[in-house]
């Protein structure tokens, strides 16, 4: 249930017969296992992300690289990210950033993104929106030091906050001709693929026709 709803609004979705008849239960029921399956994947990417930057260290040490001469190796990071974990590069130094990050900013990230979602929203719970957080946090520590040092500080101003996934807050749906258009809170739009302005076009003249 949204937190932007009037107060005729709220009694509305109250009422039994009408819980009963929009499926509000089932859908906070499945709403939750949408959110906890993220927070898993999460997980394991951050354990992932572990893995992989103890991997490349230990590739990179004395060691290692040892091993690698005696056995006629020479791999740039791209190439080990490749040929060891199958993963392109960006995405190999995304994990290896994420695996240098304190606990507790990891930690601190999650708890914002929890509030995001009790708040009824749906938190960007992603490696690279960790990343932009941390980035955030690391500026925000900077800047806040040089603001104390000039009497500017204020608490809670420009505080890191975590993004959100855009939602779709319009749809429409043609099937005889395949169109799909969305339209998604960041005022992105998303539409099937093939769809041209000129299908729009005789799309919108078929709505504006039927009513």
């Amino acid at each position: 249930m949204s937190n932007n709803l009037l107060t005729i609004e709220r009694a509305f979705l109250s009422i039994p017969a009408v819980k009963q008849g929009l499926k509000l239960s089932e859908y906070k029921t499945l709403q939750r296992n949408v959110e906890n399956a993220q927070k898993k994947k999460f997980d394991h990417i951050m354990d992932l992300s572990k893995v992989v930057l103890t991997a490349f260290n230990w590739f990179k040490s004395a060691e290692g690289q040892a091993i690698c001469s005696e056995e006629g190796i020479t791999w740039s990071a791209e190439e080990f990210s490749n040929k060891v974990f199958g993963i392109q590069k960006s995405y190999f130094y995304k994990l290896t950033r994420a695996g240098k990050l304190e606990d507790h900013l990891i930690t601190e990230f999650k708890l914002k993104c929890n509030e995001v979602e009790a708040d009824g929203g749906v938190a960007n719970r992603s490696l690279e929106a960790l990343l932009k957080y941390a980035k955030e946090v690391e500026q925000g520590a900077s800047a806040g030091g040089q603001g104390e040092c000039e009497g500017e500080s204020k608490e809670g101003e420009n505080e890191p906050q975590v993004s959100t996934r855009p939602q779709v807050v319009m749809s429409f749906e043609y099937k005889p001709e395949g169109i799909k258009i969305q339209v998604m809170s960041d005022g992105a739009v998303k539409m099937s693929e093939g769809t041209t302005p000129e299908i729009i076009k005789g799309f919108l003249n078929i709505m504006l026709q039927s009513l």
